[in-house]
């Protein structure tokens, strides 16, 4: 069949083409903003207001510092924030800009003892609870636990006070059910994570970017890798010359096969260390160094 097309039509469909290329040369990685206080990076949260929250830990000294900041502009709303327990603490969840931290029933032991709320807007602690440990919310409360000697046994709390609510007994499955429900309302949507690169994906412009990157290289533990629109995110462990590892992070235009950024996320490693970033809608959120918190966005 023989298809004619007149200049009009010839003209649209070059104007079209000429979008495209454009768009494909608008990609741009931007550094928006990085973050630390010296200390090693323990934990970094989102909350649902587009806030980050970063733990840090002085190990020698054995304090924990709490940090908030606007996510997208990198603005501190506090910093260096300290609670009454200095070290042996941890978050639980972050619920309505409300940080549930847990404490430890020994120290250097893994079990969770109590329950204390932080109002990330006001910095007070609203309540401190020390019953309970922390197991999940589910429509606005919070479910929880006691160990006692025949087992644990269930209960619900007040998220706005902490508490008692009511006894739920010993029923193991119910509870199981109930967590299911909890974490089948969590929305991660928003959100892209890493995962491991086994040597092939569904698309082989990805393999193609990878194993150029990395087949001369001597590579420990997995690659990890995420692609965002036309973007392709991955870091890798490679050995260097003194023995240790580089952490090194890469982002390609994947349309133009082009690297557009290369960065060295930590040297002289003893062992791999998974999980140094993700995607947070268009912001790529990173650790580099074991100590600062670096976003950039990703557009288009």
């Amino acid at each position: 069949m023989i298809q004619i097309y007149t200049d009009e039509t010839i003209n649209k469909r070059e104007q079209i083409k000429s979008k495209k290329i454009s768009n494909y040369k608008q990609m741009k990685i931007k550094k928006k903003y990085s973050y630390t206080d010296g200390n090693q990076v323990w934990r970094i949260k989102l909350t649902d207001t587009e806030k980050i929250i970063v733990e840090t830990r002085n190990t020698e000294k054995k304090e924990s510092f709490f940090h908030c900041l606007n996510l997208v502009n990198g603005k501190p709303i506090f910093t260096n924030q300290q609670m009454d327990e200095k070290y042996w603490l941890g978050i639980e969840t972050i619920y309505n800009d409300v940080i549930l931290f847990h404490k430890f029933a020994k120290p250097d032991m893994p079990g969770h003892k109590g329950i204390f709320a932080f109002d990330i807007n006001t910095q007070k602690t609203l309540w401190d609870n020390e019953t309970y440990a922390f197991l999940f919310i589910l429509e606005g409360r919070i479910y929880a636990y006691q160990e006692r000697f025949e087992g644990r046994r269930y209960f619900t709390l007040n998220i706005e006070t902490g508490e008692f609510v009511k006894d739920l007994g010993e029923n193991l499955t119910n509870i199981s059910n109930l967590k299911d429900l909890a974490d089948a309302e969590l929305d991660y949507s928003d959100y892209k994570f890493p995962e491991f690169y086994y040597g092939s994906s569904s698309n082989p412009v990805i393999d193609e970017l990878i194993n150029s990157e990395t087949e001369k290289l001597s590579i420990t533990g997995s690659i990890e890798f995420a692609q965002y629109g036309n973007f392709l995110l991955f870091n890798y462990h490679s050995k260097s010359k003194n023995k240790g590892l580089t952490n090194s992070l890469v982002v390609f235009n994947l349309i133009k096969r082009k690297l557009i950024l290369k960065d060295i996320l930590n040297v002289n490693l003893n062992a791999f260390a998974p999980d140094s970033f993700f995607i947070y809608n268009n912001l790529l959120v990173l650790m580099k160094e074991k100590t600062r918190v670096i976003v950039y966005e990703l557009s288009e």
